[in-house]
């Protein structure tokens, strides 16, 4: 992947260097025709200037056709690079009956992520399409969130219709853990200081912080106050922000970070994720498609049956932010484990629930011998249930 990049800033740069050489090209041709041209207008014009004007159109077209066949060759071998890299058979994995009886979850999935990102116009268009029904409350509540994220995005930056939605509901949010008062409260406090009117950031700091500067309690906001004493030292360096120990709070990057946070804590308060489930699954198998294409091509080649369940074979790693299970469901029975049914983990290291072990040992599912060993439903390996680790 790092030599796609590297090959594309390569290839970026030839082109804006082709371009320079082409347009050069074109203008001395042009200057040559309006030489010629304001000499045959004042009948000075000889047949050597007509010949010297085609001349130059010839030179003109001879080097851009040059600078256009490198471009043109360059684009080439980059594609075949992109192929070479990207070379998949979507084939093995694809299943054109996926979602033959998941249809309306996979639609509802596609309004949803249309209207927590604000494209309403198409939202309403595939409403109509897939026949759906398009609530007109929810709609309006994303149409709200969406007006107040695009207001902390936008180059003014701002918090107020934030500010107030998130004091509106701090019950709420504080019952669910989410510190976005605060965090709006910080956010504008910053601003004010970046703006030079330290005056009115510290009149802000002593009307908002004190609330979440007191001693944690059961029954409170988790004291901050540790964050609020060391923004009060950023009044030492308001001059000179930039150079002083506090620049990286300033990068702005927070404004993206605090309509994402935003926006996560009306969609829970809304009882939706944090994050579009859309969004998720598209990445999520993004991640995963090149692995299990790969291991796919290995066993067909090696004419291996890997798995008798309609599960990944592999591992695929993901970042913290899609992995969302605190608890273990049984890939086999698709059942949360308990304590009557904990986890149980194979030799070969992939973990079932005990009551699916238990099938598996009776021979109730495939794979199954006489002899109380049994085929692990997603490897080559043998196990028993003497050989299960809780």
């Amino acid at each position: 992947m790092d030599s796609l990049v590297r090959d594309c800033s390569k290839l970026a740069k030839h082109q804006a260097a082709s371009a320079q050489k082409t347009q050069a090209a074109l203008d001395a041709a042009i200057e040559q025709l309006e030489a010629a041209r304001r000499a045959l207008a004042s009948g000075a014009a000889h047949g050597s200037e007509v010949q010297r004007a085609k001349a130059q159109v010839d030179r003109m077209q001879a080097q851009v056709a040059e600078h256009a066949k490198e471009l043109y060759t360059n684009v080439a071998k980059y594609g075949k690079h992109v192929e070479k890299v990207f070379k998949m058979d979507l084939g093995v994995v694809a299943d054109s009956q996926a979602f033959a009886d998941k249809r309306d979850v996979l639609a509802q999935a596609v309004l949803l992520h249309f209207l927590r990102e604000g494209d309403f116009e198409a939202a309403a268009g595939f409403a109509r399409e897939a026949r759906l029904a398009l609530p007109q409350d929810t709609q309006a509540q994303f149409e709200e969130m969406y007006r107040t994220v695009s207001a902390v995005r936008a180059p003014a930056h701002d918090l107020t219709a934030a500010l107030v939605w998130a004091v509106s509901h701090r019950d709420a949010l504080e019952a669910q853990g989410i510190m976005l008062e605060f965090a709006l409260h910080r956010l504008r406090f910053l601003q004010l200081v970046e703006q030079g009117c330290a005056p009115e950031a510290l009149a802000y700091a002593r009307e908002w912080f004190p609330r979440f500067g007191g001693a944690a309690r059961p029954d409170a906001v988790p004291s901050q106050l540790d964050e609020i004493e060391h923004l009060m030292g950023i009044f030492i360096y308001a001059r000179r922000l930039s150079s002083s120990p506090y620049a990286a709070l300033f990068s702005e990057r927070r404004w993206e970070d605090g309509a994402h946070l935003f926006a996560s804590a009306f969609c829970t308060l809304l009882g939706l994720s944090a994050s579009s489930p859309l969004s998720v699954t598209v990445g999520a198998g993004a991640r995963a498609l090149p692995i299990v294409c790969k291991v796919s091509g290995l066993l067909r080649d090696k004419k291996v049956e890997w798995s008798q369940q309609n599960e990944l074979a592999v591992e695929v790693p993901l970042p913290d932010d899609m992995r969302f299970h605190s608890v273990f469901a049984c890939p086999v029975s698709k059942e949360q484990a308990s304590a009557d049914n904990p986890p149980m983990m194979m030799p070969c290291g992939h973990v079932v629930c005990k009551a699916s072990l238990d099938k598996l040992a009776r021979g109730v599912r495939p794979g199954a011998i006489a002899s109380g060993r049994f085929k692990c439903p997603y490897c080559p390996g043998m196990s028993s249930l003497n050989d299960a680790k809780h």
